[in-house]
């Protein structure tokens, strides 16, 4: 990398080394899923070049109720994104609305994706502190459209809103840490954050069918809103990091040219284009229609675009080439999004099998992911604590691949008779890969990166994360929908209509059927599903190329006691 090349990036959050502190070859892991990489040198010159414009870190009851706030928000902008799983039957129901389950799974992870990359610029040229503040204020408003919603359309346009301010809150808690406290207790605190993120996106279902039962799926909502003040006003009086960064708006110039807006907007057609084509195509319109082979090509073609434009934005690019090309960063990016997809393709229609099949209300439904919410919540942590201690991290990734394709093989023997202790240990298989598979694989991009480009990476492997989770919920729906229609059409059944299930709720489908007929129409609603979940099979499988594509170092990569 140049001299130029240096000047022109736009600095980490963490960065106060020199030139030469950037090249270290053998950068060395944080605890925990964190966000931050430092070699010993590195952290030696940190502490030993003060300079005036270095951040007065936070101390005592303020710094913990700083990182309280942070914990916080990252948790309610990231439980929305599970939430609504054990909801969804319900919300089909008072909506009329089947075919829309995979917008209302998608388009949350979606808005978030869409806007990672463009906060993280954001947040590396303009203060933090506001952003993240502009970012929950989002964030409620949404989640109050999403709670008052009339229709199923004003619910899918609350949970954008909300995508939107969930987006900002994620990069600013892990950027602010940097600016709130001291090297020796970053480690500490990335990993609470990092595991207040993995609770939230397992203990979702449960928390939803909890609300959903108790009190209504609107509460799945409206709790956001007492709990996103509490947080502001904690950040508000706990958070003002200093920083040597332009604080306030400049210029539209200026900001357009931080945003990288040509590429943010060929990117965002670019895949909302897939996502209309992959929710209309065999529901709303035949595969074979214009309408869908058009909306496939706009993709394929502005993804190509976005390509050509981040090449000629060079250094100024939301992905610069020298991140994107390099190998590991690369590979890991791919693990991710085959993951991501499989795991959200899991946790968004194993609630579902559950109410259906198994008829479980949304609380006992919610209370049956116990398990996987449990496990997952060990294994992060175990995880992590490990990574740091012993190094290679690439080894807990193939771990992570090796379960998941296990777990997510298993998951597709599924059937009507299913007895409880199969489910339950089905679930704990599973949850041991996907919380590895979760912990990672930023651990390792960030392990290649030189620490000027370690928030570029990591933001690039978030990014296929949530892409990956977007996409193939609509996916599973489409293949879901598609089977359940055409296996229920199959069964012939006198007096039952399987045109009316598109216009109604899943868990509808067997009111009024009795004896042999809800028993056939309810195998037909299990073999539907896990077809659907064969999907995530294949995603898992896929997942392993990448694990096995990273750079597998023989020296550690944890930080030495």
């Amino acid at each position: 990398m140049s001299d130029n090349q240096e000047r022109q990036q736009i600095p980490s959050p963490s960065e106060h080394t020199s030139d030469d502190s950037q090249r270290l070859p053998e950068p060395e892991l944080a605890l925990g899923p964190s966000q931050e990489l430092e070699s010993k040198e590195g952290l030696r010159q940190t502490e030993a070049t003060s300079a005036p414009g270095e951040p007065q870190y936070a101390t005592g009851l303020r710094l913990w109720l700083a990182v309280l706030a942070l914990c916080l928000g990252i948790f309610v902008a990231t439980l929305d994104s599970t939430i609504v799983a054990t909801a969804i039957p319900y919300i089909t129901d008072q909506f009329s609305s089947l075919n829309d389950v995979g917008w209302y799974a998608s388009i949350y992870p979606m808005a978030i994706c869409m806007t990672q990359l463009p906060y993280g610029k954001l947040m590396a040229r303009y203060s933090i502190r506001w952003l993240y503040t502009s970012a929950m204020v989002l964030f409620l408003a949404g989640s109050a459209v999403c709670g008052a919603a009339p229709t199923s359309n004003a619910l899918i346009g609350g949970r954008a809103i909300s995508g939107l301010g969930s987006s900002g809150i994620m990069i600013g808690a892990f950027s602010l840490v940097p600016f709130i406290a001291p090297t020796a207790k970053r480690p500490m605190i990335l990993g609470l954050i990092g595991a207040c993120r993995g609770l939230a996106l397992t203990a979702g279902p449960l928390i939803g069918g909890a609300l959903t039962e108790r009190v209504s799926w609107r509460w799945c909502f409206y709790i956001n809103l007492p709990l996103g003040a509490v947080i502001y006003t904690i950040f508000i009086f706990t958070v003002h990091p200093k920083r040597g960064q332009v604080e306030g708006f400049t210029s539209w110039s200026d900001l357009f040219e931080t945003l990288d807006l040509l590429g943010l907007v060929v990117l965002a057609a670019s895949v909302v284009s897939l996502l209309i084509a992959l929710q209309w195509g065999g529901t709303e319109y035949e595969w074979s229609d214009g309408r869908i082979v058009a909306l496939l090509v706009v993709f394929g073609v502005l993804g190509l675009a976005f390509i050509g434009i981040e090449i000629w934005q060079k250094n100024k690019a939301m992905l610069p080439a020298r991140v994107f090309t390099q190998r590991t960063v690369l590979c890991s990016s791919f693990f991710s999004f085959a993951t991501a997809g499989a795991i959200f393709v899991l946790t968004t229609y194993f609630p579902i099998w559950l109410q259906s099949v198994k008829e479980k209300s949304p609380l006992l439904s919610g209370v049956a992911t116990l398990p996987w919410v449990i496990t997952s919540t060990i294994v992060s942590l175990m995880g992590g604590l490990l990574v740091s201690k012993f190094g290679y991290a690439d080894i807990f990734m193939i771990v992570g691949a090796v379960f998941g394709c296990v777990g997510s093989g298993i998951f597709t023997t599924f059937h009507v008779g299913t007895s409880q202790p199969r489910w339950i240990g089905y679930q704990i298989v599973y949850a041991v890969g996907s919380s590895l598979a979760t912990l990672t694989p930023m651990m390792v991009a960030q392990s290649v990166l030189p620490l000027a480009d370690i928030p570029i990476g990591t933001g690039m492997v978030m990014f296929f994360q949530i892409f990956g989770g977007a996409i193939f919920v609509s996916v599973g729906q489409c293949l879901f929908t598609n089977n359940l229609q055409s296996g229920l059409l199959n069964l012939n059944v006198t007096g039952f209509d399987p045109s009316t299930v598109s216009s109604g709720g899943v868990t509808t489908i067997t009111q009024g059927l009795s004896g042999d007929t809800k028993v056939k129409v309810l195998g037909v609603i299990s073999e539907s599903l896990t077809q659907s979940w064969l999907l995530a099979v294949v995603l898992s499988c896929v997942s392993v190329i990448g694990a096995l594509g990273v750079e597998h170092h023989k020296k550690k990569t944890a930080t030495s006691a």
